[in-house]
């Protein structure tokens, strides 16, 4: 009797050590369903993060302040998609670009997941003189004009095609969208064939004929947009979402990985594990619109909690340099840092970094702010360092740098912009219907920045879930089973 209970006490030790080590390898490695499968296909395309003006300095070495010469203007503005909302944008000063193919000609499109329509410059239109890249139809033999009477003739996610009210049998399609800082574009629907890494698909998307205001270029050609249309019939599709309905291998998910070094990558069709560490944690999107909108369910600065109920809707957009945060919760977050960080110069004395002049001129100079801690359905845990949020800032002027501040107050929506995505790798999985973030690595297979595991994810999340509980119940059950057990011996 006394071998026999050994003999089980020793068994149920070594069970608890192996699913310890199990649950340790797996809390430090990917998930099973994260891996790249040596099956999966997909593509990368580089990305390079531009400026979208160009940006001068007054220096003021006394203070440390860095202020935007009068020039520049104070604020700029996007309209996010059909939403009728001017937001403020204080320091958007980066947009996220890529090199594609589309009817055997070269474009640079700005990569934005906060719209559905890429449009690209139609040749004659009103904006296209110097150099500027156009779309020439008569290059391509794959060009094809849609009618309106087609079924692919759909909305552009600002409006419906104007076509459909006075249809005819000669009649295009046409779009048109409109942005908050006063531009527009409008054109038509065209199909051509895109080349990505060899592979060759037929896509839709908007050739613009006229632009008014600043649109894209010269930092881009036009805009790829990666919203959803998967969900959504009457939209016209995204590129991706017609080349993986061309390509049955493809997957619908692709991922934007974004460094400190004004590079990245975008993957199509897979989840390429370079570019990330650790696992990926997911949390769900919203069934319904073309965002990618996720349910939040805690903000926390330091110990102090802001009511994830007064964010709004809350959508990932990579359109976005800034985050933009709701009235209500920029309000009380400009309060909590001139209470706790008012030692800190220009964050309680005049100017302050929360205009849009005033920039630091150095990154310790903020060295000590705190990180932002985001919490989402699913138990995902994100936490936002200073350096994000301190925008590094390239003047035109050789050498010279500012860090600005990256928060906006918009009205009633959460705008996560490249702020918020700034050294992560983030996935959005149109097959799941949901987000993934993970820990980006860098080219160098090292951590980006200085940021690691414990501190980029809440920490807090890994010491409270369910299987560090089961660890721990598991454990104080077999001392129990152990104690006993010597007695008894």
């Amino acid at each position: 009797m006394k071998l026999s209970n050994i003999l089980l006490v020793i068994f149920l030790l070594s069970i608890n050590i192996i699913k310890g080590s199990t649950t340790e390898l797996n809390s430090n490695n990917l998930k099973i369903d994260d891996i790249e499968q040596d099956g999966d296909f997909g593509f990368d395309l580089p990305l390079t993060i531009e400026s979208r003006y160009s940006v001068e300095f007054d220096r003021n070495f006394e203070n440390g302040m860095m202020t935007l010469k009068p020039s520049q203007p104070s604020n700029y503005k996007r309209n996010p998609l059909s939403k009728n909302i001017d937001v403020d944008m204080q320091g958007n000063f980066y947009q996220i670009n890529v090199n594609v193919l589309i009817g055997q000609q070269k474009f640079v499109l700005q990569v934005d997941t906060g719209s559905t329509l890429t449009a690209i410059p139609l040749k004659g239109c009103n904006s296209c003189k110097d150099n500027r890249p156009i779309y020439d139809p008569a290059l391509s033999p794959t060009s094809q004009l849609i009618p309106c009477s087609s079924d692919k003739c759909l909305g552009s996610g600002s409006a419906s095609p104007s076509c459909k009210l006075h249809q005819n049998a000669k009649s295009t399609c046409d779009f048109i969208i409109l942005y908050g800082d006063g531009s527009k574009i409008k054109g038509k629907v065209f199909s051509d064939e895109i080349t990505v890494s060899g592979v060759s698909s037929t896509i839709y998307f908007g050739a613009n004929v006229e632009e008014v205001g600043a649109f894209e270029y010269p930092r881009a050609d036009g805009i790829m947009g990666l919203g959803r249309t998967s969900n959504n019939k009457n939209l016209v599709p995204t590129i991706f979402d017609s080349m993986v309905r061309s390509n049955s291998s493809i997957k619908n998910v692709f991922g934007i990985y974004l460094d400190y070094h004004g590079q990245g990558y975008l993957s199509l069709g897979k989840i390429n594990h370079h570019y990330y560490i650790g696992s990926i944690q997911y949390t769900p999107v919203q069934p319904a619109g073309p965002f990618y909108a996720i349910k939040p369910t805690s903000f926390r600065v330091d110990n102090t909690s802001f009511p994830a109920n007064s964010m709004g809707q809350v959508i990932v957009d990579s359109g976005t340099s800034d985050l933009i945060l709701t009235s209500k919760v920029y309000d009380h977050l400009i309060q909590y840092f001139r209470k706790h960080y008012c030692h800190i110069d220009m964050v309680c004395n005049y100017p302050t970094i929360f205009s849009s002049r005033v920039c630091f001129e150095k990154e310790e100079d903020f060295a000590s702010f705190p990180w932002l801690h985001f919490g989402f359905e699913g138990g995902v845990r994100i936490a936002i360092p200073p350096k994000n949020y301190m925008i590094k800032t390239e003047s035109n002027q050789q050498g010279v740098y500012g860090y600005c501040w990256g928060i906006d107050r918009g009205e009633d929506m959460t705008i996560l912009g490249d702020v918020f995505m700034r050294g992560y790798y983030t996935i959005f999985d149109n097959v799941e219907n949901r987000v993934g973030f993970a820990i980006g690595k860098n080219s160098k297979n090292s951590n980006v920045g200085d940021i690691t595991d414990i501190n980029q994810f809440d920490s807090t999340y890994y010491r409270n879930d369910g299987n560090n509980n089961f660890n721990y119940l598991s454990f104080s059950f077999i001392s129990i089973i152990l104690i006993i057990n010597l007695i008894l011996l």
